[in-house]
């Protein structure tokens, strides 16, 4: 097809129409999934009684993962929806009311219905799409590379696993009332609307009450002033200060209401730590740019420590080097283009909040809208204007072998990848059910207490309660687990009543199991964590580290008010506990052996 020809389709009137349907129709597919992860913990926390100790009633104040009070993180502790080694003080506490209010609405309307819940969340997602091609119609100066960009964002395998797990609604509703926010402030300086000075803080502070990702659009505010605005810097900086005044009192409100992240090894908050967060973004903002202009996904970041090595180093790297290869295409472009300059930096600048926490795709909203910006204006660059590659026949030559690239992977690829990563998360629930259904379900359960030796690690531990519950189902009556399967683990039997338990490298060695504690906040040897029925001993630590624990239970490890169970290739199977005396070394999970069918 000519270049002709794709310019004129893609400028016709229709198609912004044609492309967002597109990108919905291939999203649709998130509809055949299912309650997965936080959609449990949300149900029940949207209820009067959610059931479980610990856990209290918020409907409309949902993303509340751990409050920051000791005594309730003490509890769920103690029902085993946390680890023994969750710091009490902990907390991941986010304010979100304009996304709970959505939820609190689904929880009225349908509360056993994930379909309906996942349609709310597609409707949302045509809706930011509708602000991405307002947000494209505004800075692209050409219609149909705006069309191009919006297809690009559109059809961008990242919008998947957004759209297709309903407590990740909040991204895309920040996305809807945020762009909104750069619209109003463009319009206020390039065409002299006097009412964006006004409007546009007053929609952040809205669009803030999605969520914390809304703050990635006063990137694209810095990279407005940098590029686009064309008045005195003293007024560029005059007219951000309004902005920057919103956050700051967003910021205090955040805190005096108890909102925020502290005590966790991978939520980080750049303002009470800005050392801790600047040694994790160096690693996380590559990945997640690589994740968000070529491959492999973000996602795998959190395994690559576990593959041992230098698998995170090379990776990084890899990343490094694929970005400064891109880079190298768009050079010319960049150095030519104030638009493209818009582009590009919007999507490094609001990539920085992102790594306050682990690299994901769905978390890259933000970031794809200066991302697909450019790399449609690269695109465009190759249709028409190849002299915007580079000097030379040989650079520009180089540059159409990048171009090739991000069009194997942004059009050839990202279509199919959109619909299978809109179900992303019904493989999720593939691997949490088959764990699941390795625990005993039988009514006598429901006194004992169950011993995991070995979970992958949090997830396939914690969900366990949370979703019996959810579904109305049985559930033990407590669920502890001695340690994750991230490493071999060596079990020792002391006495009849005592295990002392070593993985390989000793605890929270990798940021996988850090969730809910940071290993700045050390044990002691000799510290004991008491949980009922058994108490967790601090034998050995090394830097704050434990190294070994010993397990002390209040009955013989006989009882059959515990029930053991092991990990085993892909579920949990039954397991039996050593003899006095003697030694035992349970084998790493296998992660290949976890993700298969």
């Amino acid at each position: 097809m000519s270049s002709s020809v794709i310019t004129r389709l893609l400028g016709s009137r229709r198609a912004p129409l044609v492309v967002v349907l597109l990108g919905l129709t291939l999203a649709a597919s998130a509809l055949t999934a299912d309650f997965s992860a936080d959609d449990h913990l949300h149900r029940l926390i949207s209820r009067d009684d959610p059931g479980v100790r610990g856990l209290a009633s918020r409907p409309f104040d949902l993303f509340v993962f751990a409050s920051g009070d000791a005594d309730a993180a003490r509890t769920l502790r103690d029902e085993g929806v946390y680890p023994w080694w969750t710091d009490p003080d902990v907390k991941m506490a986010f304010l979100r009311p304009v996304t709970s209010a959505t939820h609190a609405a689904d929880h009225a309307l349908w509360p056993d219905c994930a379909t309906a819940m996942l349609a709310h969340n597609l409707a949302w997602l045509g809706l930011a799409l509708v602000m991405a091609w307002l947000f494209y119609r505004r800075f692209a100066e050409i219609r149909w590379i705006a069309v191009l960009a919006l297809a690009l964002y559109a059809i961008d395998d990242a919008r998947g696993p957004v759209v297709g797990w309903i407590a990740n609604r909040n991204a895309l509703v920040a996305i809807v009332f945020a762009v909104p926010v750069l619209l109003a402030h463009d319009r206020w300086r390039r065409e002299g609307w006097t009412h964006g000075g006004w409007v546009g803080p007053l929609l952040l502070a809205l669009a803030l009450g999605a969520g914390e990702a809304a703050l990635a659009v006063t990137a694209y505010l810095a990279a407005h002033a940098l590029w686009l605005d064309r008045g005195p810097w003293r007024d560029r900086l005059l007219a951000l200060a309004p902005y920057a005044a919103v956050v700051v009192a967003w910021r205090v409100v955040y805190q005096l209401l108890g909102y925020g992240v502290a005590g966790s090894g991978i939520y980080l908050d750049p303002g009470a730590d800005p050392a801790a967060f600047v040694e994790a973004a160096v690693v996380r903002l590559p990945l997640l740019l690589l994740g968000q202009l070529a491959a492999p996904w973000s996602d795998l970041a959190s395994l690559y420590t576990l593959m041992g090595g230098s698998v995170l180093a090379t990776m990084v790297a890899f990343a490094v080097v694929v970005l400064a290869v891109i880079a190298f295409a768009c050079a010319r472009l960049l150095r030519v283009d104030p638009v493209s300059r818009f582009f590009a930096t919007g999507m490094v600048l609001a990539a920085i909040p992102v790594a306050s926490t682990f690299p994901a795709d769905r978390l890259l909203g933000f970031v794809g809208l200066g991302a697909m910006g450019l790399v449609a204006q690269l695109l465009a660059a190759a249709f028409q204007r190849r002299d915007l590659l580079g000097a030379g026949r040989s650079r520009r030559a180089a540059a159409m072998v990048v171009v090739v690239g991000l069009v194997l992977v942004h059009v050839v690829a990202a279509p199919p990848l959109l619909v299978m990563r809109a179900r992303s998360m019904v493989a999720v629930n593939r691997i949490l059910d088959r764990a699941d259904a390795g625990i005993p379900s039988d009514p006598s359960v429901a006194d004992k207490t169950v011993i995991l030796v070995n979970p992958p690690n949090d997830a396939f531990a914690g969900y366990v309660l949370l979703m019996r519950e959810a579904r109305h189902q049985v559930r033990p009556r407590r669920l502890y687990w001695l340690a994750t399967g991230t490493a071999p683990l060596t079990l020792t039997r002391l006495d009849d009543r005592t295990l002392r338990v070593a993985p390989a490298g000793g605890f929270l060695r990798h940021e996988i199991d850090q969730m809910l504690r940071t290993p700045q906040r050390p044990f002691a040897a000799g510290e004991r964590i008491a949980l009922t029925g058994l108490m967790i001993e601090i034998e050995t630590v090394e830097r704050g580290r434990p190294i070994t624990v010993l397990a002390r239970f209040d009955r013989p490890l006989e009882d059959p008010q515990l029930v053991w169970r092991r990990w085993e290739e892909r579920t949990y199977g039954s397991y039996r506990i050593p003899q006095i005396g003697e030694t035992v070394t349970l084998p790493a999970a296998d992660l290949q052996k976890l993700l298969e069918e």
